[in-house]
Formats: C-alpha cells, structure tokens, sequence
C-alpha cells in the first residue's frame, strides 16, 4: 500500500505533505450538514482529477450526500465506460454551495473561472497529490500529499475503510475508478512515479474487482479516427532544440477544425514522445483559444514543476503544465529560453 500518513493530534504542515487529523470523519461531518455540494478539480481536467471526481461522487452518495460536479464544460462522455450516469453541471457565475470539494490541485490559479465558486462556498476542502503551490486555496479541511501517484490513489487510502464497507458492486466501480486514475499518472506505468507501492496498491484494487485489461482498453486505446490523425498531425510539428535535448511540437486549432475533432476529448500527445532517446526535455503546445497556449512540460531530468510555476502553472517534478497567451512563436521562444537555463543549471 501506499505510505501511511503520520499519526497525528493537529494539522501537520511539513514538507510534502499537509493532513487534517481524522479527515474522513470531518469530512463526512461537512458533507452531513451540507445542503447542496460540489466537487471540482483544475482547468482542462484529465484522467485523474475527473476520475476521482467520479469516484468521490459515488462514495459520497453512499454516505447520503448528493452532489454535483462542476465542469467548464467539458464533454465526460469519454469516461462513459466508468459510468453514465454521473451528475455534472456547467459553471456559471451565479453558483452557490454549501460545500465544495477540489480534487487534484491546492491552488486558485488552476481554477480557471472557477475560483468564484471556491470562494463563494461555505466550506471548501481541499485533495491533492501535488506539492503546495502559489496562492493555495484557503480550505477549511485538506490532505494533500505528494508521496501518492494520483489523487484518485489517495482518496482510496483517506477513504479505504468507507469503500470496503460499500456492497460489491460499488467497490469495484470506485476501484476502476482509481485504476484509471494511475493509469493516467503513470502513462500507463511508463513514468518514473510507478513504484513498487503503486503496484501493491493496484494488486488491492484488482482484488476489489477492478479488471486491468479491460480498463487499459477503454480509457487509453478507445480512440476515434479522427483522434488519430489529431495526433499525427501533431507529432508531424515535432522541433528539436539544443542539439535534440528539448522536443517541441504543437496542436492549434486550425487542425482541430480542419478534422471536426475536440483536443480535450484527446488523451496527452506527450505520451507518444517521451521514449525519444537523448531528450532532456518536451513540451507540448496546444491551442485552447486563439493565441492561448496550454503547455505541457515533461522531463526525466529537470525539476519542471518549478518551472511550470514561474509561468503561474504547476504539477509535478517530473510532468508539470501551464497556460500562457502569445503567438505560437512568442511562447515557444519564452519556454525555450527557461528551459535552455534549466539545462545550463543542471
């Protein structure tokens, strides 16, 4: 299993880790006196926040707290093999909640337009796996802890004694669910994040009903035509730098256009570049708006979470993003230049 959070009698601030003592039962105390909740994770969600979302929504219907989750809109049929029936809504400015629950970040920045939502809630808790970022979230309970894969990963230990007390069925939906969750923070246990603890944990997941194969197929090889010439295309833009340290390439939204196909519907294009011999490190544009770039860093070998950071992003060491305005070639330029110091440092 997963390392073991401290024992403790007051909330710990300490490195890698903050925890609230007893968080599941405070945490099932907010859910009991609020009237309407909601749960959310960062801007251009992925695998694991939104999973965990899912996961999450499902315990908390078992405890007896009905809740919602908030998008920006994005399309959740691609998660449709966990569930159809999850219960989402669209972000509006007017929203209003007793509780709100943020998976998978600790920090404003990565909300989006969301930060009112955050900040116009009774309570807000806060669950993640990254390390504490600029302007975290003011929350009133919070577990955040860096040691663990995914946060779908350490929801199931905050939360392990509650699952396994749910009937059969209901454990092996929130298992696929965190298997999908690890699945998409290791790429596929390709990244340097897969440990031995990680597999242990799969190994418990698997014996709660989860089925590997079955979850390989349908989160990360379900892919439409137009999906596949989406990502051709991009790794047609592929630019080495620094004499091939540094890999850029791009998806604007011309071709999303062009093909009739949604970019958030596409898992990471990184994924298909990361085994380049000789690379320090990859970046991946892609347009969200015109002339808004989301850039996804990745390097086995530079700390680009602190990098990420400088651009008001973040993440992990390892696999961090961020989100920036400029013309393709402007922002190329800009992360070129602080990855070429990054290197110089190292």
């Amino acid at each position: 299993m997963q390392d073991r959070l401290p024992e403790c009698s007051e909330k710990i601030h300490h490195g890698r880790y903050t925890m609230t003592p007893d968080f599941s039962s405070e945490l099932f105390a907010l859910v009991s006196k609020a009237e309407s909740i909601a749960i959310t994770t960062h801007i251009s969600s992925d695998g694991d926040g939104m999973v965990a979302a899912i996961a999450l929504q499902e315990l908390l219907r078992h405890q007896g707290g009905d809740s919602f989750i908030v998008t920006d809109g994005e399309d959740l049929a691609r998660y449709s093999f966990l569930s159809e029936n999850i219960k989402s809504v669209r972000f509006h400015s007017e929203m209003l909640f007793d509780l709100v629950i943020v998976l998978d970040c600790n920090s404003y920045d990565r909300l989006g337009e969301r930060v009112k939502l955050v900040q116009d809630s009774k309570h807000r808790v806060v669950i993640d796996h990254h390390v504490v970022e600029h302007a975290p979230i003011e929350a009133d309970l919070e577990a955040i802890n860096s040691h663990f894969v995914s946060v779908g990963a350490l929801l199931f230990h905050l939360f392990e004694e509650q699952i396994r007390a749910l009937d059969p069925q209901a454990i092996k939906f929130i298992a696929d669910c965190v298997y999908v969750t690890i699945l998409n923070d290791t790429n596929n246990f390709g990244n340097a994040n897969t440990t031995a603890d990680v597999f242990e944990l799969c190994r418990d997941l698997v014996n709660c009903g989860a089925l590997p194969h079955l979850l390989n197929m349908a989160f990360l090889k379900n892919q439409s035509a137009q999906e596949l010439q989406y990502v051709g295309q991009s790794l047609a833009n592929i630019r080495l730098l620094e004499d091939g340290k540094i890999l850029f390439l791009h998806s604007d939204l011309d071709m999303a256009h062009r093909l009739g196909f949604d970019p958030e519907q596409s898992m990471s294009v990184t994924r298909y570049v990361q085994g380049v011999p000789g690379l320090t490190a990859i970046a991946y544009f892609r347009e969200l708006k015109p002339e808004l770039w989301k850039v996804s860093l990745r390097s086995l070998k530079l700390d680009v979470q602190s990098l990420a950071a400088d651009f008001g992003g973040g993440g992990h060491r390892k696999a961090s993003g961020l989100t920036i305005k400029g013309s393709l070639a402007d922002v190329q330029a800009e992360i070129h230049q602080a990855l070429r110091k990054a290197i110089d440092r190292s």
